[in-house]
Order: structure tokens, then C-alpha cells, then sequence
């Protein structure tokens, strides 16, 4: 038996599962609402849910709905602010956001959804409140295309295969097939493109930062107007390409740049 599988806690998965239940867009559940997310029975979720209150990682308020309490976001902040990356590319990325009056943001990927490790918002293109932390679908986002077109061939077909596209857009791209294509065009580049896919107000360029070892280890994209993209687009991606070929020399890379390593791309990609 796989070492990993016979060593795997299926409690602390479960009681893992009940924190992940909560999102930007569920940020209070109540009890019967964790137990369907989860898939678990009432009586097992108000194990957990009690646990995890007295642990303070939950909070329940007066109408009996549970929230995340203090010390998830403790831990989040801990892995915010203990990000070498994100400590090397700050002072970068908000020098690049007021020189060009761009929105970039530096992202890492978890599952099918990217996270923000750094936001320096100059324009507003989305309705939700998007900070370090947040997180967004990869498939319709530049950093999203970046971060998925770095994976080897095998593990994109898997994630592809189990991610759920939803269509923000009638430009969103939503079959496995089609945004396969994509990504391998934004290989080719060393540059993604989402036009129009989450917002129809967005247009965003995102390229890769890679580190010491050649690896793909973020993604770091720009914001324009949908409306702009004529007349700035190839100067918008020649900034953006050099801002990540100096956050990938500040990880440690020297080669060519912007590339994706064809470390496990097999040869038909």
C-alpha cells in the first residue's frame, strides 16, 4: 500500500474539510449547511464543528451560524508573511503598480483555484473585494493559465479532468479540451492571456516566475482595460515580462526568459 495513503488521518482530513467549507463567498454556515459541503453526517460535523470552536479556529455567532475564528487567519498570515517569494516581491510589485498605475497581483496555485500571496489593486475591474489570500478559479484567470500550464502533462490532464469550469462570461472558456489548447499556447508564448473570461471589463496578461531550480513557483499577472488592449497590449506585456524576469532573478533563475522548462512535458505538447 502507498506509504502516503496508509499514513493519511482521515479525522484530521474531515476536520481539515470543515475549515475548507468556508469561502469568500460562503464566509458563515450553519451546521446542516457544513455537513452537505462536506458530505459527512450532522452528528460527525458537530464533533468537529465543537472542536474546532474550542480550538479557535471556528466562531459561532448569536444566530448559531459558524464563521473561521482568529486562528486560521493567524495561520494565513503566518504563511503570508513567511513567504520568501511574497518578501522578495513586494517592494517589487508595488514599485511596478504606481510606476504603470496597474492592478498586479502574485499568485500561487492550490488545486484549481489560484491564491493571492500579493494584490496592489490601481483599478477596480471585479466586484468582489480581492486581497493577500484570496482566492479565484484558475480557469479564467491569466495567473490561473500560467500556474496550470507549468504542470506536467499527466498531472494537468488530472486536474483538468476533475476541475468544475464555471462560465463567468461568454468568453469563459469552459471545456477541458479547449482551455488544454490554451495552455499549451501560453507555453509557446511564456505568456498567458485571459481576455474577457472572469470580467467583460478585464483584460489580464500573466508570465511565470521561476526559481533557482527552474521551477514554475508563481504566477504574476497585470490588469487592463478590455477596452485598451489594442493600443497597449504589446507594451503592457513587454512591462510585465520584465517585471517577472527580475522576480525570477531575486528566486535565483538565470536563463532564458519568459519560459515554461519542459521539465515533464511530453513531446506531443
Amino acid at each position: 500500500m502507498d506509504r502516503k495513503k496508509l499514513n493519511f488521518v482521515q479525522s484530521l482530513g474531515r476536520g481539515l474539510s470543515v475549515l475548507q467549507a468556508f469561502t469568500a463567498e460562503r464566509p458563515t454556515l450553519n451546521l446542516s449547511e457544513i455537513a452537505r459541503i462536506t458530505g459527512m453526517n450532522t452528528t460527525a460535523t458537530q464533533r468537529f464543528t465543537d472542536t474546532l470552536l474550542q480550538l479557535g479556529f471556528l466562531h459561532r455567532n448569536r444566530h448559531r451560524e459558524f464563521m473561521l475564528g482568529p486562528k486560521v487567519l493567524n495561520l494565513g498570515f503566518a504563511f503570508l508573511n513567511g513567504s520568501q517569494l511574497r518578501k522578495l516581491a513586494l517592494t517589487y510589485i508595488a514599485e511596478f503598480s504606481a510606476r504603470y498605475s496597474r492592478t498586479v497581483n502574485l499568485a500561487i496555485l492550490d488545486g484549481d483555484a489560484v491564491v493571492f500571496l500579493s494584490r496592489h489593486e490601481a483599478q477596480r475591474f471585479l466586484k468582489y473585494d480581492l486581497q493577500a489570500g484570496s482566492r479565484l478559479p484558475s480557469h479564467c484567470t491569466a495567473t490561473g493559465k500560467v500556474l496550470l500550464a507549468a504542470l506536467p502533462d499527466q498531472e494537468l490532464r488530472n486536474t483538468l479532468d476533475g476541475m468544475k469550469m464555471e462560465r463567468l462570461t461568454r468568453f469563459t472558456i469552459t471545456e477541458p479540451i479547449a482551455l488544454w489548447a490554451d495552455l499549451m499556447e501560453t507555453r509557446k508564448r511564456g505568456y498567458s492571456v485571459c481576455d474577457r473570461e472572469m470580467s467583460l471589463a478585464l483584460y489580464s496578461l500573466a508570465v511565470p516566475v521561476l526559481n533557482q531550480e527552474h521551477h514554475v513557483v508563481a504566477a504574476v499577472n497585470l490588469s487592463l482595460s478590455a477596452d485598451e488592449t489594442q493600443s497597449n497590449q504589446l507594451k503592457a506585456t513587454e512591462q510585465l515580462t520584465s517585471l517577472g524576469r527580475t522576480l525570477s532573478g531575486a528566486m535565483g533563475y538565470e536563463g532564458a526568459y519568459p519560459l515554461f522548462p519542459a521539465l515533464n512535458f511530453e513531446e506531443e505538447s
